[in-house]
Protein backbone atom coordinates (compact mmCIF):
# COMPACT_ATOMS: atom_id res chain seq x y z
CA UNK A 1 0.00 0.00 0.00
CA UNK A 2 1.24 3.43 -1.06
CA UNK A 3 0.41 6.63 0.87
CA UNK A 4 0.95 10.08 -0.97
CA UNK A 5 0.20 13.18 0.24
CA UNK A 6 -1.58 15.69 -2.08
CA UNK A 7 -2.66 18.97 -1.22
CA UNK A 8 0.19 20.54 0.88
CA UNK A 9 2.74 18.13 -0.98
CA UNK A 10 5.20 19.18 -3.52
CA UNK A 11 3.36 20.96 -6.96
CA UNK A 12 4.83 21.16 -10.34
CA UNK A 13 4.33 24.29 -12.09
CA UNK A 14 2.89 23.76 -16.01
CA UNK A 15 2.96 26.52 -18.32
CA UNK A 16 0.76 26.63 -21.07
CA UNK A 17 -0.98 23.46 -20.22
CA UNK A 18 -2.59 21.87 -23.69
CA UNK A 19 -2.23 25.12 -25.19
CA UNK A 20 -3.88 27.44 -23.05
CA UNK A 21 -2.23 30.68 -21.84
CA UNK A 22 -1.04 30.77 -18.17
CA UNK A 23 -0.63 28.33 -15.71
CA UNK A 24 -1.49 25.32 -13.74
CA UNK A 25 -0.28 23.13 -10.90
CA UNK A 26 0.17 18.88 -10.93
CA UNK A 27 0.89 16.71 -8.10
CA UNK A 28 1.00 13.12 -8.43
CA UNK A 29 -0.89 10.94 -6.47
CA UNK A 30 0.56 7.01 -7.69
CA UNK A 31 4.07 6.59 -6.99
CA UNK A 32 6.21 5.92 -10.68
CA UNK A 33 7.67 2.47 -9.97
CA UNK A 34 5.97 0.06 -11.89
CA UNK A 35 2.69 -1.67 -10.30
CA UNK A 36 0.31 -4.53 -11.88
CA UNK A 37 -2.58 -2.07 -12.72
CA UNK A 38 -2.16 0.01 -15.93
CA UNK A 39 -2.17 3.41 -14.40
CA UNK A 40 -1.17 5.93 -16.67
CA UNK A 41 -1.07 8.80 -13.55
CA UNK A 42 -3.26 9.76 -10.87
CA UNK A 43 -2.39 13.22 -9.69
CA UNK A 44 -3.80 16.47 -8.58
CA UNK A 45 -4.50 19.24 -10.51
CA UNK A 46 -5.22 22.66 -9.91
CA UNK A 47 -5.92 25.65 -11.72
CA UNK A 48 -6.30 29.91 -10.22
CA UNK A 49 -9.03 32.26 -11.00
CA UNK A 50 -9.70 32.44 -14.77
CA UNK A 51 -7.06 29.88 -15.40
CA UNK A 52 -7.82 27.13 -18.43
CA UNK A 53 -6.94 24.15 -19.18
CA UNK A 54 -6.81 23.93 -22.67
CA UNK A 55 -9.20 21.65 -25.25
CA UNK A 56 -7.38 18.74 -26.44
CA UNK A 57 -8.52 15.33 -27.61
CA UNK A 58 -7.36 12.09 -26.62
CA UNK A 59 -5.53 9.41 -28.43
CA UNK A 60 -4.72 6.81 -26.20
CA UNK A 61 -6.48 6.94 -22.71
CA UNK A 62 -9.60 7.31 -21.19
CA UNK A 63 -9.40 9.89 -17.87
CA UNK A 64 -11.60 10.16 -15.00
CA UNK A 65 -12.07 13.73 -13.35
CA UNK A 66 -13.33 14.32 -10.06
CA UNK A 67 -13.69 18.16 -8.51
CA UNK A 68 -12.73 18.25 -5.13
CA UNK A 69 -12.81 21.98 -4.47
CA UNK A 70 -13.64 25.42 -6.04
CA UNK A 71 -15.80 26.13 -9.06
CA UNK A 72 -15.36 25.36 -12.76
CA UNK A 73 -16.49 23.77 -15.95
CA UNK A 74 -16.01 21.09 -18.63
CA UNK A 75 -15.78 21.69 -22.06
CA UNK A 76 -16.83 18.24 -23.67
CA UNK A 77 -17.14 17.48 -27.29
CA UNK A 78 -18.51 20.91 -28.01
CA UNK A 79 -20.99 21.13 -24.55
CA UNK A 80 -20.15 23.04 -21.62
CA UNK A 81 -21.16 21.74 -17.84
CA UNK A 82 -20.30 23.39 -14.80
CA UNK A 83 -18.41 20.76 -12.46
CA UNK A 84 -18.74 21.21 -8.91
CA UNK A 85 -17.23 20.23 -5.83
CA UNK A 86 -18.41 16.10 -6.08
CA UNK A 87 -18.90 15.82 -9.79
CA UNK A 88 -17.35 13.50 -12.19
CA UNK A 89 -16.67 12.93 -15.65
CA UNK A 90 -14.87 10.62 -18.11
CA UNK A 91 -13.44 11.21 -21.07
CA UNK A 92 -12.78 8.65 -23.13
CA UNK A 93 -10.73 7.86 -26.17
CA UNK A 94 -11.05 10.18 -28.97
CA UNK A 95 -12.96 13.22 -26.86
CA UNK A 96 -12.53 16.21 -26.99
CA UNK A 97 -12.10 18.34 -23.47
CA UNK A 98 -10.92 21.56 -21.91
CA UNK A 99 -11.37 22.89 -18.22
CA UNK A 100 -12.13 26.76 -16.72
CA UNK A 101 -11.90 27.86 -13.41
CA UNK A 102 -14.90 29.89 -13.02
CA UNK A 103 -14.34 30.74 -9.31
CA UNK A 104 -12.60 33.48 -7.19
CA UNK A 105 -10.75 30.68 -5.83
CA UNK A 106 -8.28 27.77 -6.81
CA UNK A 107 -9.87 25.18 -8.72
CA UNK A 108 -8.80 21.50 -7.88
CA UNK A 109 -9.44 17.82 -9.57
CA UNK A 110 -8.64 14.59 -9.36
CA UNK A 111 -7.25 12.75 -12.35
CA UNK A 112 -7.06 9.27 -12.93
CA UNK A 113 -5.88 8.49 -16.26
CA UNK A 114 -5.28 4.31 -17.69
CA UNK A 115 -3.85 3.60 -21.23
CA UNK A 116 -7.41 2.42 -23.45
CA UNK A 117 -8.09 -0.69 -23.94
CA UNK A 118 -9.37 0.02 -27.54
CA UNK A 119 -6.93 2.39 -27.89
CA UNK A 120 -6.16 1.39 -31.82
CA UNK A 121 -9.94 2.36 -32.65
CA UNK A 122 -12.66 4.98 -32.17
CA UNK A 123 -14.86 4.90 -29.27
CA UNK A 124 -18.70 4.83 -29.97
CA UNK A 125 -21.10 4.60 -27.10
CA UNK A 126 -22.27 1.00 -26.74
CA UNK A 127 -25.47 1.86 -24.84
CA UNK A 128 -28.12 4.66 -25.48
CA UNK A 129 -30.31 5.92 -22.39
CA UNK A 130 -33.17 8.27 -22.68
CA UNK A 131 -33.60 7.56 -18.64
CA UNK A 132 -32.32 11.00 -17.67
CA UNK A 133 -32.05 10.14 -13.86
CA UNK A 134 -29.68 7.57 -15.13
CA UNK A 135 -25.81 7.70 -14.88
CA UNK A 136 -25.67 6.95 -18.45
CA UNK A 137 -27.34 10.42 -18.90
CA UNK A 138 -25.37 11.85 -16.26
CA UNK A 139 -21.92 10.48 -17.41
CA UNK A 140 -20.54 14.19 -18.27
CA UNK A 141 -20.20 15.22 -15.75
CA UNK A 142 -22.45 12.93 -13.03
CA UNK A 143 -22.79 14.25 -9.70
CA UNK A 144 -20.95 11.25 -8.25
CA UNK A 145 -22.02 12.31 -4.46
CA UNK A 146 -24.86 11.96 -4.86
CA UNK A 147 -25.12 8.74 -6.89
CA UNK A 148 -22.28 7.24 -4.15
CA UNK A 149 -21.40 4.54 -6.74
CA UNK A 150 -21.17 4.26 -10.88
CA UNK A 151 -20.14 1.31 -13.18
CA UNK A 152 -17.97 2.50 -15.86
CA UNK A 153 -17.84 -0.92 -17.74
CA UNK A 154 -21.28 0.28 -20.03
CA UNK A 155 -18.67 3.15 -21.38
CA UNK A 156 -16.16 1.85 -22.99
CA UNK A 157 -14.03 2.89 -20.44
CA UNK A 158 -11.98 -0.27 -19.65
CA UNK A 159 -9.47 -1.19 -17.76
CA UNK A 160 -11.24 1.39 -15.48
CA UNK A 161 -14.56 -0.70 -13.71
CA UNK A 162 -15.95 1.69 -11.23
CA UNK A 163 -15.83 4.73 -9.14
CA UNK A 164 -17.29 5.58 -5.59
CA UNK A 165 -17.87 8.33 -3.47
CA UNK A 166 -18.27 7.42 0.28
CA UNK A 167 -20.13 10.07 2.59
CA UNK A 168 -18.73 8.96 6.58
CA UNK A 169 -19.79 9.51 9.43
CA UNK A 170 -17.46 9.09 12.19
CA UNK A 171 -16.11 4.90 13.01
CA UNK A 172 -17.71 4.41 9.81
CA UNK A 173 -15.54 2.11 7.60
CA UNK A 174 -15.00 1.00 3.82
CA UNK A 175 -13.17 -2.60 3.23
CA UNK A 176 -10.96 -1.52 0.22
CA UNK A 177 -9.78 -5.20 -1.66
CA UNK A 178 -7.71 -5.22 -4.81
CA UNK A 179 -8.79 -8.22 -6.18
CA UNK A 180 -8.31 -9.32 -9.84
CA UNK A 181 -7.65 -5.19 -9.98
CA UNK A 182 -5.45 -2.17 -8.25
CA UNK A 183 -7.66 0.80 -6.03
CA UNK A 184 -6.52 3.89 -5.58
CA UNK A 185 -8.33 6.40 -3.25
CA UNK A 186 -8.41 10.11 -2.23
CA UNK A 187 -9.88 11.63 1.43
CA UNK A 188 -11.24 14.18 0.07
CA UNK A 189 -12.87 15.86 3.59
CA UNK A 190 -12.24 14.76 7.02
CA UNK A 191 -9.55 12.39 9.14
CA UNK A 192 -9.44 8.60 8.50
CA UNK A 193 -7.19 5.75 9.47
CA UNK A 194 -6.23 3.17 6.61
CA UNK A 195 -4.95 0.09 8.25
CA UNK A 196 -3.52 -3.30 6.37
CA UNK A 197 -1.38 -5.78 7.38
CA UNK A 198 1.67 -3.68 8.36
CA UNK A 199 -0.03 -1.59 10.59
CA UNK A 200 -2.41 1.89 10.84
CA UNK A 201 -1.57 5.13 9.43
CA UNK A 202 -3.59 8.62 9.60
CA UNK A 203 -5.03 9.77 7.03
CA UNK A 204 -5.84 14.22 6.41
CA UNK A 205 -7.78 15.20 3.60
CA UNK A 206 -5.64 15.56 0.95
CA UNK A 207 -4.24 12.04 1.01
CA UNK A 208 -3.87 9.40 -1.84
CA UNK A 209 -3.99 5.51 -1.26
CA UNK A 210 -3.06 3.02 -3.73
CA UNK A 211 -3.24 -0.64 -2.70
CA UNK A 212 -2.06 -2.96 -5.45
CA UNK A 213 -2.88 -6.17 -7.19
CA UNK A 214 -3.84 -8.14 -3.99
CA UNK A 215 -3.79 -5.68 -1.22
CA UNK A 216 -6.55 -5.27 1.24
CA UNK A 217 -7.15 -2.59 4.04
CA UNK A 218 -9.81 -0.69 5.76
CA UNK A 219 -10.39 2.93 6.01
CA UNK A 220 -11.85 3.92 9.35
CA UNK A 221 -13.37 7.05 9.67
CA UNK A 222 -12.10 9.35 12.67
CA UNK A 223 -14.18 11.99 11.85
CA UNK A 224 -17.28 12.89 9.50
CA UNK A 225 -15.16 12.16 5.93
CA UNK A 226 -15.68 11.99 2.16
CA UNK A 227 -13.79 8.80 0.29
CA UNK A 228 -13.11 8.75 -3.35
CA UNK A 229 -11.56 5.61 -4.39
CA UNK A 230 -11.76 3.91 -7.67
CA UNK A 231 -10.94 0.50 -9.19
CA UNK A 232 -8.98 -0.53 -12.55
CA UNK A 233 -8.47 -3.99 -14.03
CA UNK A 234 -5.48 -5.40 -14.42
CA UNK A 235 -4.80 -7.63 -17.43
CA UNK A 236 -5.70 -10.96 -16.85
CA UNK A 237 -8.09 -10.30 -14.38
CA UNK A 238 -12.07 -10.95 -13.60
CA UNK A 239 -14.48 -8.41 -14.19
Amino acid sequence: MYIVEGINGTWATVTGVHGAAGKSGWRQLVPGRPLRGPWEGVELARLAPGGVSGLHRHTRTNEIYLVIGGEGELSLDGRTCPMPVGHMALTTLSSTHGIRNTGPGDFHWLVVEVPAAAALHPVTNPKESTDVTSPAARMHPVDLAALQHIDLRPFDAAPLLDAHYEQLDEDAAVDLLAENCEIFGYLVSGEATVSDADGSHALAAGVGVTLTLGEKAELRASSEATFFWVRSQVEGGEQ
